[in-house]
């Protein structure tokens, strides 16, 4: 009777460790942090001429960390990054503030934002850059709110 019940035991504490704690295990040992995930999505706004990067029209020549202020609209956010609009929610999505050059309407900043971004702010994320007015390259910052899923 001992013989058996502690069978059965040994069988049972066996299949939990191979179908519930292993899996977990691995599945921490390689999960991506969010905050990781979205910083390497975010790395095209100041790093491809796609998005919002400075590029000398006469070499091609492409500066990473510089914002051309003329490209930094609605429209071009919209050709960089878009979600699906049934499923983006579940995506990241964006909304992105240049400080200093972001454009006030009725008291309030007026963010660009992703087409799936409904003002749920899980994380926020900085990146110091240089922004091309005209001739100048001024330092300001670029502040990135991260909605992850709703």
């Amino acid at each position: 009777m001992y013989w058996g019940i502690a069978a059965f035991m040994v069988v049972v504490a066996t299949l939990i460790l191979t179908f519930v704690l292993l899996p977990q295990y691995q599945r921490s040992l390689v999960e991506v942090p969010l905050e990781l995930r979205a910083e390497l999505i975010s790395l095209r706004f100041v790093n491809t001429p796609e998005c919002f990067t400075y590029q000398d029209q006469v070499t091609g020549r492409i500066f990473a960390g510089v914002i051309d202020l003329q490209k930094f609209t609605q429209a071009q956010l919209d050709k960089c990054y878009r979600t699906e609009p049934e499923k983006g929610f579940k995506d990241f999505n964006f909304a992105l503030e240049l400080e200093g050059f972001t454009p006030t309407v009725g008291g309030e900043k007026k963010f660009l934002v992703t087409n799936n971004f409904f003002n749920k702010v899980d994380f926020t994320l900085y990146k110091q850059v240089l922004v091309r007015n005209g001739d100048r390259l001024e330092p300001t910052r670029l502040v990135i709110q991260v909605q992850t899923r709703i």
